[in-house]
C-alpha cells in the first residue's frame, strides 16, 4: 500500500481528489493539508511514501516543503500537481528533488502512475510538459550544450527507471554526485 498525503490550498480540488484516489486500490490517503507548513508538519508526522504538493500555496511553497523534506532526512518522495504548464517552473521544481511533476490538467491515470513510479524512486513528468522540453530546444544551443559521457550513462539509467540511490550503486559514485547529474542534464 503505497502512503500519500496531498497538500492543496483549494479545498475543493483536494478533497476531490481525496475521493478520486480513494478508488485505487494500492493507494492509501493517509492525511491532507491546506498550506504549506500544515504540509510539512504532516509529512513529518506521517512520514508518507509520497507528497502530492501544489507549487502555489500559502506559508510554504512546494519547493520549500521538498527543501523541508531534504533538510530534515526524510524518506518521501515528491510530486507536484499543479496548473503551472511553464518550462521554467517545471525546472525549477525538479531541480528541488521532486521526483514528479503532474498538470492538473492531465488525465487523473497520468497522477496514478506517477504515484506508483514515483514511490518506488522513479521519475514522472507530464506528458505535454515533456513535449515542451523536446520542442524548447534551439537546435544551436542543444549542439553546444552536449552532455558529457557520465551524463549520458546517468540519463540512460534514469530512464530505465533506477533510483539515484540505485544508480550511485552502479557507477560507484555518490547519491549526492548523482543529484548534481541530474540537475546538470535538466538545464
Amino acid at each position: 500500500m503505497i502512503k500519500v498525503i496531498i497538500a492543496d490550498d483549494h479545498i475543493i480540488f483536494r478533497q476531490g481528489l481525496l475521493k478520486l484516489l480513494q478508488s485505487a486500490t494500492d493507494i492509501a490517503v493517509i492525511g491532507e493539508a491546506g498550506e504549506g507548513h500544515e504540509g510539512l508538519d504532516l509529512i513529518k508526522k506521517e512520514k508518507p511514501d509520497v507528497a502530492v504538493l501544489d507549487i502555489s500555496m500559502p506559508g510554504l511553497s512546494g519547493i520549500e516543503i521538498v527543501q523541508g523534506i531534504k533538510m530534515l532526512g526524510l524518506a518521501t518522495n515528491v510530486i507536484f500537481l499543479t496548473m503551472h504548464n511553464d518550462l521554467l517552473t517545471a525546472k525549477k521544481a525538479m531541480q528541488s528533488n521532486a521526483l514528479g511533476y503532474v498538470l492538473k490538467d492531465d488525465a487523473f491515470e497520468d497522477l496514478l502512475y506517477a504515484i506508483r513510479a514515483v514511490a518506488l524512486g522513479r521519475t514522472f513528468i507530464s506528458p505535454s510538459i515533456s513535449e515542451k522540453i523536446l520542442k524548447s530546444g534551439n537546435p544551436k544551443e542543444i549542439e553546444n550544450r552536449r552532455l558529457t559521457e557520465r551524463e549520458q550513462e546517468v540519463l540512460r539509467l534514469i530512464a530505465l527507471g533506477l533510483t539515484n540511490k540505485k544508480i550511485a550503486e552502479k557507477l560507484f559514485i555518490s547519491v549526492k554526485t548523482v543529484d548534481t547529474h541530474r540537475t546538470r542534464i535538466l538545464q
